[in-house]
């Protein structure tokens, strides 16, 4: 054997195993005698006799013994680095052997073997290296913008993997050539609108629909090669309808949504509501309309309404009397309006104009009237007397006495009309009597008293505008405007 390790570890036969690599590099594996093998394989002792990985062939490595390892002379191979160290069984020689593997490795990246090529991916080439190197060695290509000519074919760089160790680091490439990988496409929206999904390499491909849009521009991956994505959409006609019943209001009619794509579609009848939504580079438009008859009666039913009837009022007199003293006073009698209930009908319809109003039954609004009543009283009498004498002649002069009152008031009557419009009364008696004598001749001095009363009225003498027939009451909102600016009213009707 010859002395190429420490006085514990010697190489077998005095050379190792050679093999020739690809692209002028090279491969030796050692199997080194341990002549102290009893506890050189323990944990503490193990680095001894397995060196680190990456250490030069020609590079001591006796790690805690003083002999160092020394290459036999010419045996060093360039760039040599150990790539695998392990203690291993040799059935072959029935013992263990210490296997160091060196092989040629530098920090630029050297190919390991010929390239492949194949055409598998939509007719591309594509060519695939492997390269090795020391750990550490940098990379500097970008997929998608790193190119080479292969054969005169422009490549770009599709992918790259790197695996690491601490012997050595392993490259490999996929490069291609640009241009469509595949494509598909799917439809949906009952075939109204198609997707078309193509995969590429650096290229923008277009869509083979006519009218298609780009919607989507993605980085994905096909068969570990980075792409990208590119999606196209094509819409063109109606792609759903949904109908659902008005509400009761619009009794008989239907509301229809018609969704369509590239084009819009208007369904039949008012149209009341419209959108369009653009997404990804296309337009929906949803339109929707109300179908039926939507003017016309809706229902009619009948009911019982509260309706006023007119009062009335009437200017009388009334008789008055007090022990031997009577007469009569001018009043106003009055009979006020009251609430009575009718049967009525109920219609309920739809208009497209505010409704006006004909004919109201049982109005009351334009009846009214008022009675003023006044009173007057006065009373007059005989005053004192007085007799003047001159000579062989008299004079008498007798004076009188008398007073006045008066008052008025004014009474209100809505929803009443006069059926007597005037009336008047008077009371008349001897207020006092006192006797007087002349000279033998007794008279009496009379107080006499009278009062007037009187009723005057003013506004409506009959039940001017008032009906049993027509409409008692009316209730009227906008329930819908229809997009031309049409505005649809609910009426809903009382009518005798």
């Amino acid at each position: 054997m010859s002395n190429q390790g420490t006085i514990r570890l010697k190489v077998t036969n005095g050379a190792p195993a050679i093999e020739k690599l690809w692209n002028g590099r090279f491969k030796l594996e050692f199997l080194c005698d341990n002549n102290s093998p009893k506890e050189d394989w323990y944990y503490d002792n193990i680095s001894s006799i397995l060196p680190d990985y990456g250490i030069l062939q020609e590079t001591n490595f006796g790690s805690g013994v003083s002999e160092d390892w020394e290459a036999i002379p010419d045996s060093v191979y360039p760039d040599m680095r150990l790539v695998e160290t392990e203690y291993v069984y040799i059935p072959s020689m029935g013992d263990k052997r210490v296997k160091l593997t060196y092989e040629t490795l530098t920090a630029s990246w050297v190919e390991e073997k010929s390239e492949d090529t194949d055409y598998e991916l939509n007719g591309l080439k594509r060519v695939s290296r492997t390269f090795v190197a020391l750990p550490g060695t940098s990379y500097d290509k970008v997929i998608g913008t790193s190119t080479i000519n292969s054969e005169g074919t422009t490549l770009y760089l599709g992918s790259f993997r790197i695996e690491k160790t601490e012997a050595k680091w392993e490259l490999t490439e996929a490069w291609l050539e640009a241009g469509v990988l595949s494509r598909s496409t799917q439809t949906k929206s009952n075939g109204k609108l198609i997707l078309e999904t193509v995969e590429a390499l650096v290229e923008t491909p277009v869509a083979e629909t006519a009218g298609a849009v780009q919607i989507g521009n993605d980085i994905s991956n096909v068969q570990g090669i980075q792409t990208k994505r590119f999606t196209f959409a094509k819409g063109e006609g109606q792609i759903s309808v949904d109908k659902r019943p008005a509400p009761a209001q619009l009794a008989g009619c239907t509301y229809v949504t018609v969704r369509s794509l590239g084009t819009p579609v208007t369904p039949t009848g008012v149209l009341i509501s419209e959108a369009e939504t653009e997404s990804d580079g296309f337009v929906t438009y949803e339109k929707t309309a109300l179908q039926g008859a939507i003017i016309g009666v809706k229902q009619t039913y009948t009911d019982v309404a509260e309706v006023e009837v007119p009062g009335t009022v009437s200017c009388t007199v009334t008789s008055v009397s007090a022990g031997d003293i009577g007469g009569s006073v001018a009043i106003p009698v009055a009979t006020p309006k009251r609430v009575k209930r009718v049967p009525a009908t109920v219609t309920v319809e739809v208009t497209d104009s505010p409704p006006s109003t004909t004919q109201l039954a049982f109005n009351v609004g334009e009846i009214s009237c008022s009675v003023t009543s006044t009173k007057g009283s006065a009373t007059y009498g005989p005053g004192s007397s007085v007799t003047v004498t001159d000579g062989s002649s008299s004079q008498t002069q007798s004076g009188f006495l008398q007073s006045f009152s008066s008052s008025a008031r004014i009474q209100v009557y809505p929803a009443c009309y006069l059926t007597s419009s005037s009336s008047s009364g008077t009371v008349s008696y001897v207020a006092s009597s006192q006797p007087v004598a002349n000279n033998n001749v007794i008279s009496y001095l009379k107080n006499n008293s009278s009062s007037t009363t009187k009723c005057i009225g003013r506004g409506s003498t009959s039940a001017n505008g008032y009906f049993e027939t027509g409409i008692i009451k009316r209730d009227s909102r906008p329930i819908l405007t229809a997009l031309d600016g049409t505005t649809y009213y609910e009426v809903i009707t009382w009518s005798a």
